[in-house]
């Protein structure tokens, strides 16, 4: 077993961990899909860039002014790019596969917290959380309730009651002669 594990060590470097603001950069959707310029697209990507810049460690968003300046372009350019459904509709993509790229990150810093790992002390709402996604949990709870609701009653008179009878009356002597007519041949 030893030997093996020597052996692996040999093959593989060991992975290098590297700094959160390393390689958190946001993907970008596929060009090609989008009705845009170059330019409109680099405007995009820009601004999407910087509506996504993490406010800690001094990194500042920039104003779209100084944006518009770096692009070659003056901000009311810009702000009519930002108008255009085609441009929203890449910065929404754009935003919303980095979100999708950043679930494995969160849940793992969900069960850190979940396990105390980060603050020392197991956190029972990432636990509830966990579970929540996992499809165990809920705190709301579902209830399908059916009804059947019968046919409404309808009410019957007296002489709806007589006509009923006296109708029942005549198909049972309807019957009767017929029955004795039989008889006789």
């Amino acid at each position: 077993m030893a030997n093996e594990l020597e052996r692996l060590e040999e093959q593989y470097e060991p992975a290098t961990v590297l700094e959160a603001e390393t390689f958190i950069q946001p993907p970008l959707p596929d060009v090609s899909n989008y009705d845009l310029t170059p330019l409109q697209l680099k405007a995009a990507q820009a601004v999407m860039i910087n509506d996504m810049t993490l406010k800690k460690k001094g990194a500042k968003r920039k104003p779209y002014k100084q944006i518009a300046a770096e692009l070659g372009i003056d901000e009311d350019t810009l702000i009519k790019y930002r108008a255009l459904p085609e441009f929203q509709r890449f910065v929404k993509d754009a935003v919303s596969m980095s979100a999708a790229s950043s679930i494995p990150m969160a849940i793992t810093r969900l069960h850190q917290l979940a396990d105390g790992s980060i603050t020392g002390t197991p956190s029972i709402r990432a636990i509830e959380m966990i579970l929540e996604i996992g499809g165990v949990y809920s705190k709301s709870q579902n209830h399908n309730i059916n009804v059947q609701q019968a046919q409404p009653i309808q009410t019957v008179s007296d002489a709806d009651i007589q006509r009923i009878i006296a109708q029942q009356g005549d198909i049972i002597e309807g019957q009767t002669d017929e029955s004795d007519e039989d008889k006789t041949k």
